[in-house]
């Protein structure tokens, strides 16, 4: 399919508009946040080798044989970047946090740090249930930096093209992969892919540009399925079962058995391992919560045939008989509270979308918003 690659100096301008409206969150509230979560250490300690990092990644340019796609995309990073310090005033340093904070500390910055565990969210799609093709979303983040979306939510279908949805599925600690440096790898896919055979052919092979998240992708034609992506060096692609649907769940793999089951296991053992944390502790009761939740989800999806009805009752029902967090914590020595912030409701057979959100002191709807298109 033909590419046209994005204007680099307008994607910057619209990106530089957005970090000086919320400045706070993006640059010192990122580092707050990574702080916040990592009490066992000096701040500055933890940040020591962010910017050799960053350097690093941006001087590794991926092979053009390997990665033929992979050329004009470099030059569109690198020209965004220089835009983007320009029109925003940004140090290399607040570049580095902005660009690279989160891989950095995946790879190396939490291999020296203890970093607290965070709920993450649960994904369905389904091409055909009793009220048509409907698509269903869970968003869980802690409720300290939140604040209630006043826009409609986007929920158009396109008519042609690739639907992706996506949910956090990341490790405390990931072996570094080969290739470090930052493409834009969703942007990528949805430029060179229309369809679902197409994207997952694509992300397998840049599948060590990506990780820390799970996803469902669907096209026009209701293809669809789930990959897992916990890792940067493992990738599971999971078939649409017996309904015909996808799902995908936040900090959990579906199969503990496959080769990214087996490293996430041994990667949150040796995390225990590294800061001496019990076998009972915070950390691995939050992660059989985490797989308790996928199990549920997993469950209800072996069913030939779903109703909408069965759905949300699963997706709004508070936490432990479904999967809507109220913001319990699950060990006296969890840092944070697990919130389901938003649920996000579409029927495109029906043209109408419907969200539940919690207001800005945690509390549920009675009712959802409805938004028809």
């Amino acid at each position: 399919m033909p590419v046209t690659i994005p204007d680099p100096i307008a994607a910057a301008r619209a990106e530089a508009e957005h970090i000086k409206q919320y400045s706070a969150l993006y640059l010192e509230g990122a580092t707050k946040r990574v702080l916040a979560d990592c009490p066992f250490i000096d701040g500055d300690s933890l940040l020591d080798g962010l910017d050799v990092f960053h350097r690093e990644r941006m001087a590794k340019v991926p092979s053009s044989i390997t990665y033929p796609e992979a050329r004009p995309w470099v030059d569109y990073v690198l020209a965004v970047n220089d835009e983007v310090q320009a029109l925003t005033g940004m140090s290399d340093r607040q570049l580095a946090i902005y660009r690279s904070l989160h891989d950095y500390l995946t790879f190396r910055g939490y291999a020296c740090a203890r970093p607290a565990a965070i709920e993450r969210c649960r994904i369905i799609y389904l091409p055909a249930t009793d009220r048509g093709e409907f698509h269903i979303k869970n968003v869980d983040d802690p409720i300290t930096y939140y604040q209630p979306d006043p826009e409609p939510p986007s929920h158009a279908k396109q008519v042609t093209g690739l639907m992706w949805d996506g949910v956090g599925s990341g490790l405390h600690i990931d072996d570094e992969p080969e290739e470090i440096f930052p493409l834009p790898y969703y942007r990528m896919c949805m430029a060179h892919c229309d369809d679902v055979p197409g994207a997952v052919q694509f992300l397998t092979r840049y599948s060590q540009f990506w990780g820390g998240g799970n996803a469902v992708l669907y096209d026009a034609q209701q293809r669809n399925v789930a990959i897992e992506k916990c890792s940067h060096n493992f990738i599971e692609v999971f078939a649409p079962g017996t309904n015909g649907g996808s799902h995908c769940s936040g900090l959990a793999c579906r199969n503990p058995q496959s080769p990214q089951g087996q490293y996430q296991a041994n990667k949150r053992l040796e995390y225990l391992r590294r800061f001496n944390q019990p076998l009972d502790g915070a950390d691995m009761t939050y992660w059989k919560a985490c797989d308790r939740a996928e199990a549920m989800l997993g469950e209800l999806m072996r069913k030939p045939d779903l109703t909408v009805a069965e759905i949300l009752e699963l997706f709004l029902t508070s936490w432990p008989k479904g999967l809507n967090k109220p913001g319990s914590k699950l060990h006296p020595e969890q840092a944070v509270g697990e919130y389901t912030l938003v649920t996000r409701i579409h029927l495109y057979s029906e043209q109408v979308a419907y969200r539940y959100q919690r207001d800005a002191f945690g509390n549920w709807p009675c009712a959802p918003e409805v938004y028809h298109f």
